[in-house]
C-alpha cells in the first residue's frame, strides 16, 4: 500500500517512511527517493557538482577495473569510485539521470541504516524534540550534495560503519571504515581518527576541554592557519593527484575566490554560531554531568563525540572542504541528544534541542535550496510518473 502512495506523492510518502523505518516497506521508499532525487537531477547549474558530473560522465571515456587501479596505484587519481560507477553505467546506459539514480540508491541505502540505528535508540513516543532531531538526522544525508557523487556516497557508509564499530562494537565494519578512501581520498585522515578513537580509550574530561578549545580556535581560524600543516603532509604523500588537491584547496587564489562567493560567507557565519552553541551545549553537560541521568551507553556516545567535535572543528576553517568533517560530529551529538534528552526530559537539555532550528536555521536555508537548485521544485508537488517522464 506505502507504494501505491509514493507513486502518488513521493515526497510525502518518504518524509511519513523516516518515522517508521523498522518496516521494511518503510526502508525501501526511503532508498527510491534517494534514487528518484538522483534522477530528477536538472544538470542545469553550471555552477554545481552535478553539472561537473554530467560533462565528466557524458565525455568519459571507458576505462576498464585494470586501468582504473593502476590509475590509483601511479598516483594518478585519488580515488577509484567514480571511475568504476562510470564503467559500470555506461555498459547498459548513456543517461546521467540514470547515472544520479545509481548513486542515489547506493547513498540513500547506507544512510537508511543510519536513520534506522538512530531510531533504534528511541524509547518514548515522538514528542516536538524528538522529531527535531528526527528531521536533522535526516537533513545531514547531504541530500542536495548528491551531485558530488564521492563524499555523498563516502559519507553514509562512513557513518554507519563507524557507529557500528565505536558504539555497537561490531568489528566488521571496520572494513566499512576502510573502503571510503576508496570513495573519496579525504576520508583518509577521519578513518585514522576513528580506528585511533576504537584502540585507545581516552578520558572525558581530557576529551570535553579538547572539543570546547576546538570551538572557541575555530572562531580564529582560516585557510592560512593551516599552512605548515598542508606544506608537511604534501610532502609526505605518494599520491600525487591527491597531493595536488590539497595543495589546491590552500591556495591563496582558491581561498579568494571561495570567499568571493555569499554561500561560503553564510556558511562560516553559521559555522561560528554552531561552534559557540556547542561549546555552550558541551559546558552545561560537564558542569551538570553529575546531575544527569546517564547510562555507560550515553557516555560511551559522548566519549566519542568529545573525539570528532575535537577533530572536525579544528579543521572546519580549512578552505570550503573543511567543514564536511563536522557532519560526521553533528550525527554523533543528534543520536547522543536523543539518548540524552529521553533520560532527561525536564531539564535544559530539551531547550538546547528547541534551539537547534534557530542556531542552524543557514544550514536549514541552504539545505533547502539547494535541493531546489538541483531538481527544481516538481519533486514537492508531482506524483512518481509525471517525475520521471
Amino acid at each position: 500500500m506505502r507504494i501505491v502512495f509514493f507513486i502518488l506523492s513521493p515526497l510525502l510518502t518518504f518524509l511519513y517512511s523516516c518515522f517508521d523505518l523498522n518496516k521494511r516497506m518503510s526502508q525501501i521508499v526511503f532508498v527510491l527517493f534517494f534514487g528518484l532525487f538522483g534522477y530528477c537531477h536538472t544538470f542545469s547549474d553550471m555552477r554545481a557538482d552535478s553539472y561537473r558530473k554530467y560533462e565528466s560522465f557524458t565525455h568519459y571515456s571507458t576505462m576498464d577495473i585494470d586501468e582504473v587501479v593502476d590509475g590509483l596505484s601511479t598516483g594518478e587519481m585519488k580515488d577509484v569510485f567514480e571511475p568504476i560507477l562510470y564503467y559500470f553505467v555506461k555498459s547498459f546506459s548513456n543517461d546521467p539521470h540514470v547515472m544520479m539514480m545509481i548513486v542515489g540508491l547506493f547513498g540513500g541505502f547506507f544512510y537508511m541504516l543510519v536513520v534506522k540505528r538512530f531510531l533504534q535508540d528511541r524509547r518514548m513516543r515522538y514528542t516536538v524534540p524528538i522529531v527535531i532531531l528526527l528531521a536533522f538526522m535526516v537533513m545531514e544525508s547531504n541530500i542536495p550534495l548528491m551531485g558530488g557523487i564521492r563524499n555523498f556516497c563516502a559519507f553514509p557508509l562512513f557513518m554507519y560503519s563507524l557507529i557500528s564499530v565505536l558504539i555497537d562494537n561490531k568489528k566488521r565494519w571496520v572494513v566499512g571504515l576502510l573502503l571510503t578512501p576508496l570513495i573519496h581520498f579525504s576520508y583518509i585522515i577521519v578513518v585514522a581518527v576513528a580506528l585511533i578513537a576504537w584502540l585507545i580509550k581516552l578520558p572525558n574530561g581530557l576529551l570535553h576541554h579538547l572539543a570546547v578549545l576546538s570551538c572557541v580556535m575555530s572562531l580564529f581560524l582560516d585557510t592560512s592557519s593551516y599552512g605548515v600543516v598542508v606544506e608537511n603532509i604534501v610532502g609526505v604523500l605518494d599520491n600525487e593527484s591527491v597531493a595536488s588537491r590539497i595543495d589546491h584547496y590552500s591556495d591563496e587564489y582558491t581561498e579568494e575566490h571561495f570567499n568571493d562567493s555569499l554561500t561560503t560567507k553564510l556558511t562560516r557565519v553559521n559555522n561560528k554560531i554552531s561552534a559557540v552553541y556547542i561549546a555552550i551545549l558541551l559546558s552545561y553537560i560537564y558542569i551538570n554531568r553529575r546531575r544527569l541521568n546517564q547510562t555507560q551507553y550515553e557516555l560511551k556516545i559522548y566519549n566519542r563525540l568529545l573525539i570528532f567535535i575535537a577533530f572536525s572543528f579544528a579543521l572546519i576553517s580549512f578552505s570550503v572542504v573543511g567543514q564536511r568533517y563536522v557532519y560526521i560530529a553533528l550525527v554523533l551529538l543528534y543520536l547522543y541528544l536523543l539518548n540524552l534528552y529521553q533520560r532527561n526530559p525536564n531539564t535544559a537539555v530539551t531547550k538546547f534541542i528547541y534551539a537547534m532550528p534557530i542556531v542552524f536555521i543557514v544550514h536549514i536555508a541552504w539545505t533547502l535550496y539547494n535541493c531546489y537548485c538541483n531538481v527544481g521544485f516538481d519533486i514537492v508537488y508531482q506524483p512518481l510518473l509525471f517525475l520521471i517522464y
